[in-house]
């Protein structure tokens, strides 16, 4: 599918849905390497800037029907680990909100949906101020992922290499630590920007039934409050 030309006023980054990263594998998640220089701390739960770990979206979103201020929710599904030391245990509740949606216009086809990711509840335990962005999402998946290492700049905690357009794996869809994008999910692109110094996640979406289902797969990552 063709898609239009995206054009911001504030800087935006867009990643398309045919053109995501390798990915990297490990065999055992739990040991990855520590990154170099680890990212500072940004929040109460001393996990570093940078950071990415599994989530799965717990409140669906229909991208034509968003409005402001419509409630989000994702869940972990994996422990968060540095060390010894869990950070953040699965089925922890990441919580969010749409800052903005933009219908399409005469000269732009696109629905735009802006979401802020800004607090975060431990399990047993109560909200906090946690900033974060959509890295890559993917249709719901039974995968199962236990423990992440929490590196500083990226999370070796995926078994398998996602999918990339016109290559066959043995894992379509399936995301890993590494992965940028929308794997999928054909006519929807994924991006970020920063607005007076908050980050924000930007979808965008070319066709009117376009919806991220309840268990979407996503990487999240964490950023400076």
């Amino acid at each position: 599918m063709r898609y239009s030309a995206l054009v911001f006023a504030c800087a935006l980054s867009i990643t398309s849905h045919a053109t995501p990263q390798a990915a990297s594998v490990t065999s055992n998640p739990a040991q990855a390497p520590a990154a170099p220089s680890p990212g500072k701390p940004a929040n109460s739960l001393n996990i570093p800037v940078d950071t990415s770990f599994f989530a799965k979206l717990t409140t669906p979103i229909v991208i034509t029907q968003a409005k402001n201020d419509d409630a989000l929710e994702a869940q972990t599904t994996q422990d968060i680990k540095q060390g010894h030391d869990v950070l953040l245990k699965k089925g922890s509740m990441l919580l969010g909100h749409v800052r903005s949606a933009e219908a399409p216009t005469t000269d732009r086809p696109e629905t735009f949906v802006v979401i802020v990711f800004d607090q975060v509840k431990p399990k047993g335990g109560d909200a906090a101020p946690f900033s974060l962005i959509i890295q890559a999402l993917a249709p719901e998946s039974d995968s199962n992922r236990d423990i992440a290492d929490a590196t500083g700049t990226r999370v070796e905690g995926a078994t398998r290499t996602a999918g990339v357009s016109g290559h066959a794996v043995s894992a379509p869809n399936q995301l890993t630590g590494t992965s940028k994008g929308v794997f999928g999910i054909t006519g929807l692109q994924l991006g970020d920007r920063i607005t007076d110094g908050k980050h924000y996640t930007v979808l965008a979406a070319l066709g009117k039934d376009i919806q991220l289902k309840k268990g979407t797969q996503l990487v999240m990552r964490v950023v400076n409050q």
